[in-house]
């Protein structure tokens, strides 16, 4: 019997063991899995803070306000060898951030126009011929436009003029 016994005693601690092993590993797997399905299911943040950043630009490009020029624009420019050439923008319009802007764009159409004319002056042939020559041409106008507005750089999304859009083509000869 005492041999009995001293075995019972044995055989208990064993089993125990392997019971807290096996409730160990599966306490593993669970974390494991649960940080997975975490990180798989926008845990992260970035991708989630990304697809709402794209949907509060989008509500705001919504608000944004059209206002049309319906003048074009003709002026003279040089060359470096001296010849007279003209440069014609068939068709101006600005992306403003709101009404309010676009009722000051409208009381102020004619100072702008002038100070408009003015940049487009200064642009020689060789300027105007460059590759990327119409993405310049739009800052330069922007950034003349929103001074001209009193807007500074720092206010330009809440109520300035955010986006100046020219024709498919503008006309250099």
């Amino acid at each position: 019997m005492a041999k009995e016994e001293v075995a019972a005693e044995v055989v208990p601690p064993r089993k125990s063991k392997k019971l807290l092993i096996i409730i160990i590993a599966v306490l593993a797997l669970a974390i494991a899995g649960g940080a997975a399905a975490f990180l798989l299911l926008g845990g992260k943040g970035k991708k989630g803070k990304d697809k709402e950043e794209a949907v509060h630009a989008e509500v705001e490009h919504a608000k944004t306000v059209l206002v049309p020029f319906e003048e074009k624009f003709t002026v003279n420019i040089q060359a470096e060898d001296g010849s007279a050439h003209y440069l014609q923008v068939p068709k101006l319009e600005l992306e403003v951030a709101n009404e309010e802007t676009a009722k000051l764009v409208e009381e102020k159409k004619s100072k702008l126009s002038d100070r408009i004319s003015s940049l487009l002056r200064t642009k020689t042939m060789a300027e105007m011929l460059a590759p990327g020559s119409d993405v310049k041409l739009k800052d330069d106008l922007k950034k003349v436009v929103n001074e001209t507005l009193e807007i500074r750089p720092g206010e330009v999304a809440k109520r300035g003029v955010k986006e100046v859009i020219l024709p498919a083509s503008f006309i250099v000869q």
